[in-house]
């Protein structure tokens, strides 16, 4: 006998007919009909409820049952009114699950600007479509990020990253197209995309390193370690080296094009490209500075121009704003 299959013992019962109980001999096999009738309908019945025992071994998350005959008839049987298959291997019964490979985990970090490569699979069968949301965001992956595949059963989330942030991506992958059957269980990534280095702060990396890095007497944009009056932040914007003294850099003299005017040109760390570089001017190094008109000078990534009239007797200083 099968395990699990459940027996029930017929027992047949000799019909004895007196004659003086019967009036004739079309009422013993009416009788004898009876009986053969009740036995078919027993053994229907044990073959209805075994093969809803097997149904149910494989059906793991059968549930929500109802009786459909009642007792009267001397067999219980039960009818599903519920079957979840999303989620679940259909006939394992086991959860399908998205893996991270290459030691990937579901929670990662990358900066901005980096190269950012995340791959992963189903557990068991290959996926042909992964859907993608995001919490709170209208774009279902971070700036610069995009999800390829399948390469083999692989999908991929990978690019590189323009904007920082937090993310919270919920994926689901299919085994069909139709998005019906062999769903895998929701797969929830925290991706933690980091502000890259700016041009400043790299600017500094390359004459400082370690702990020096968080010293604001070295490093901040109004020090001047080296002591030659122009703070760090004009460093960078013109390119010269904060631990040694330097002279401000650029060329005067008249304008080629109309003798009374006086050109000033200084050059400019391309890499600077963000910061708002501008002149201000004074009648006497005593006063307030103020600033210089925009039609007085001209900037492109490589110098700055001041042009102004050579009868002005006026100071110049740069102004420069991370």
């Amino acid at each position: 006998m099968r395990s699990g299959m459940r027996c029930r013992i017929i027992c047949i019962f000799r019909v004895k007919l007196r004659k003086e109980e019967t009036e004739s001999e079309g009422a013993a096999a009416a009788a004898i009909n009876f009986m053969n009738y009740r036995i078919a309908y027993e053994r229907s019945a044990n073959v209805a409820v075994s093969g809803l025992a097997m149904a149910a071994q494989r059906l793991p998350f059968l549930k929500n049952l109802t009786p459909i005959f009642g007792a009267s008839g001397g067999v219980n049987l039960a009818a599903p009114l519920a079957v979840t298959f999303v989620g679940t291997h259909a006939l394992s019964g086991q959860s399908v699950m998205i893996v991270p490979l290459n030691g990937a985990t579901d929670t990662e970090k990358v900066t901005v600007g980096d190269q950012f490569v995340w791959s992963f699979k189903s557990d068991q069968h290959s996926m042909v479509l992964v859907d993608l949301d995001t919490a709170g965001l209208v774009e279902p992956l971070p700036a610069g990020l995009t999800l390829s595949g399948p390469q083999s059963g692989i999908f991929f989330i990978s690019g590189i990253p323009s904007e920082a942030g937090e993310y919270t991506i919920t994926m689901e992958g299919y085994r069909r197209t139709s998005r019906l059957g062999g769903t895998t269980v929701p797969y929830v990534l925290s991706l933690l995309v980091e502000p890259g280095a700016s041009p400043f702060d790299e600017f500094l990396a390359t004459f400082w390193s370690g702990d020096d890095l968080s010293h604001p007497e070295l490093v901040a944009p109004t020090a001047d370690p080296d002591g030659d009056g122009i703070d760090n932040a004009l460093e960078f914007v013109l390119d010269l080296d904060p631990t040694k003294p330097d002279a401000m850099p650029g060329t005067m003299g008249l304008d080629p094009n109309d003798a009374t005017m006086l050109r000033y040109e200084i050059p400019l760390n391309t890499l600077a490209g963000a910061a708002s570089v501008s002149f201000q001017e004074s009648a006497d190094l005593d006063g307030d500075f103020g600033d210089v008109a925009d039609d007085s000078f001209t900037r492109t990534d490589e110098a700055i121009v001041l042009s102004v009239p050579l009868a002005r007797k006026k100071f110049y200083r740069l102004k420069v704003v991370l």
